[in-house]
């Protein structure tokens, strides 16, 4: 029996359509990466690396169908269980498996780039777990100030399916079952590590775009602003320790008082006990005070005279709205004051000390035949 031809051109339409929307580009959505799960693992002494301030896990492994993490240290290498959070025993070599990448240049619309359309030359990483490839644009810290990534997402068939902008959970691992972000590493023996999955939202993608942008904007606007406000050129304090031509150099501030607190104590004997490194490293303190003689004397009387970089405030340069009651602690990075705080005395042993010895461009200072070693540690240093 014959179908009437009005059926048959219904038919063929729907079959046109069919095929039109198989071909379609995809509408780009909102994407989000959502922590569903979370496991600590609490590396055991042998294991946290010695030359750093922070073990870094080094890889993600599958072990007979564990997924674990590799870590790198002291010339060993060491697996723990993602679902035990404890170590593997007789695990040895086990070989990451690599992503599948692809250097090339797709024609996407990736609106936080210039222009809204754009050919994109990029090295895409496919996640089996989500069926998409990931391109990360990291975005230039000299213009913004910060570190801003850009995850794009694309699918298989390469068309763009949207953008995960400045996330506060970042996949630094993914073996096709899982994809995980390192979020917190505390004393360099606990590694908090959070499972992620890919989730679309319902959000406006237009709107989320627009707000990208704008935070793009008022970042640039801020590290303008904040570089103007702590340059060397605008900071007194600064200009009065005129160092050498250090990269990163850090100013450390005693303010002269009659009677030594328990955290100026924690400093000066710090300051002393470490009297060889404090010598060598760009490391100045700034003593300030009424006058030259009562500088001179807080210095005498407190053992001070074995820091050879010591300068005198006695225009209250170092004076801030905290007043003169704590220790100040000022790190400078390429002529840019990055770090500047006044530290309560119970912070001093746990945050300052260590950051005077410890932190900068993620080094630590030390000394090794007479000579001041600059190691770097591999990490960041991560408050608690």
């Amino acid at each position: 029996m014959r179908k009437p031809f009005w059926l048959l051109g219904v038919a063929a339409l729907m079959a046109t359509l069919v095929s039109c929307n198989r071909n379609a580009k995809p509408e780009p959505a909102v994407y989000e990466l959502e922590v569903y799960k979370t496991q600590k693992i609490v590396l055991n002494a042998e294991d946290r690396d010695l030359e750093s301030e922070i073990t870094l896990p080094g890889g993600l492994v599958d072990i007979d169908g564990k997924d674990a993490l590799v870590f790198y240290s002291n010339g060993s290498i060491s697996y723990y269980d993602l679902e035990t959070g404890k170590k593997m025993s007789g695990v040895s070599n086990v070989e990451p498996k690599e992503p599948v990448s692809l250097d090339t240049v797709i024609d996407v619309d990736v609106p936080l780039l210039a222009g809204d359309s754009k050919q994109l030359g990029v090295r895409l990483d496919y996640d089996e777990t989500n069926n998409v490839y990931w391109a990360e644009k990291a975005y230039d810290t000299e213009y913004y100030g910060k570190n801003v990534n850009e995850l794009i997402i694309i699918d298989k068939d390469f068309k763009y399916l949207g953008t995960i902008y400045d996330s506060k959970v970042f996949p630094w691992f993914w073996n096709g079952r899982i994809l995980v972000d390192i979020s917190r590493i505390k004393n360099n023996s606990v590694v908090t590590v959070n499972f992620l999955k890919l989730t679309k939202t319902d959000r406006d993608y237009k709107e989320y775009i627009e707000s990208c942008r704008a935070d793009l904007e008022k970042k640039h606007k801020d590290w303008e602003e904040y570089k103007e406000k702590n340059s060397p050129e605008n900071s007194p304090l600064i200009g009065l320790v005129k160092p050498e031509a250090d990269r990163v150099y850090k100013v450390l501030t005693l303010y002269c008082k009659d009677e030594i607190s328990d955290g100026d104590k924690m400093v000066i004997d710090s300051l002393i006990g470490e009297k060889e490194i404090v010598n060598l490293a760009p490391i100045y303190l700034v003593i300030s005070a009424e006058n030259e003689e009562v500088a001179t004397s807080y210095v005498k009387k407190n053992g001070l005279d074995c820091i050879e970089k010591i300068v005198f405030d006695t225009e209250g340069f170092a004076k801030t709205d905290a007043g003169q009651d704590n220790p100040r602690f000022m790190l400078v990075e390429d002529g840019l004051i990055t770090r500047d705080t006044i530290y309560s005395t119970q912070d001093i042993g746990t945050e300052m000390i260590p950051r005077l010895f410890g932190e900068g461009k993620f080094t630590r200072y030390y000394i090794y035949d007479g000579e001041l070693v600059v190691a770097v540690t591999g990490g960041a240093f991560i408050d608690d």
